[in-house]
């Protein structure tokens, strides 16, 4: 009969120490020591679960600035008309306006002087008027066509007087801009002008024996710079 109680008695045994066995022990490590979480089981078997670093902050870069629009500057040149009987050479300056990238607008002045085609000393000053089309304004090499009215005063220091003009007429032609900087850029353009008296003076300014006229013409080649603000 004892024997039918004791075996009962090993088979709850046997039961609970299985089921300490298979029992597991899960240890966390602190986060100081390691990014992982330790779990123990009996027999030992240690299961390593990684830890997943959280998620870093998406970095957002600032949008650049937004590019300075350079609307206005002053510019500056050197020119002549150079042929056979006219040597004449000065320079010239304006102030330019920018309101679009492809138009630009000049209102300037100068200094020219050398002798006309009668070989007499003559000075003249313009005062011009001109509007620039920027072809390709987003390059650095820019070309560009410019037309505008004008006046001129002139002098001649003629044998026996001095000879005062005034001109009233215009220009054209096209040139090339090289914007070094945004800053600053340097210019070559060439320019037809033509013009006509409008003084008092009933004698023509020019005359060849025959025939008279207060009509002229020529061209210019000029080389310059502007400063863009």
């Amino acid at each position: 009969m004892l024997r039918f109680v004791l075996l009962p008695v090993i088979a709850l045994a046997l039961v609970l120490t299985s089921a300490e066995a298979v029992r597991a022990e899960v240890v966390v490590v602190p986060e100081d020591s390691s990014n992982q979480v330790v779990v123990k089981t009996k027999p030992p078997t240690v299961v390593v679960i990684k830890h997943k670093p959280a998620s870093q902050p998406q970095v957002v870069e600032a949008p650049p600035p937004p590019k300075r629009e350079r609307k206005v500057g002053l510019h500056f040149d050197f020119g002549g008309t150079f042929g056979p009987q006219v040597l004449m050479g000065g320079f010239s300056g304006a102030l330019r306006f920018r309101p679009k990238e492809h138009v630009g607008i000049d209102f300037g002045s100068g200094y020219y002087s050398g002798n006309d085609y009668q070989g007499f000393n003559r000075t003249e000053i313009p005062v011009t008027a001109n509007v620039l089309f920027f072809v390709n304004p987003q390059h650095k090499l820019q070309l560009y066509f410019l037309v505008g009215p004008g006046v001129s005063f002139g002098r001649v220091d003629m044998i026996n007087e001095v000879r005062r003009m005034t001109h009233i007429g215009g220009q054209a032609g096209m040139g090339l801009e090289l914007r070094l900087v945004p800053a600053f850029a340097l210019n070559v353009d060439a320019r037809g002008i033509l013009r006509h008296r409008v003084d008092s003076d009933p004698r023509p300014e020019f005359f060849d024996g025959t025939r008279g006229t207060n009509t002229s013409g020529g061209a210019m080649l000029t080389f310059g710079g502007t400063l863009y603000f």
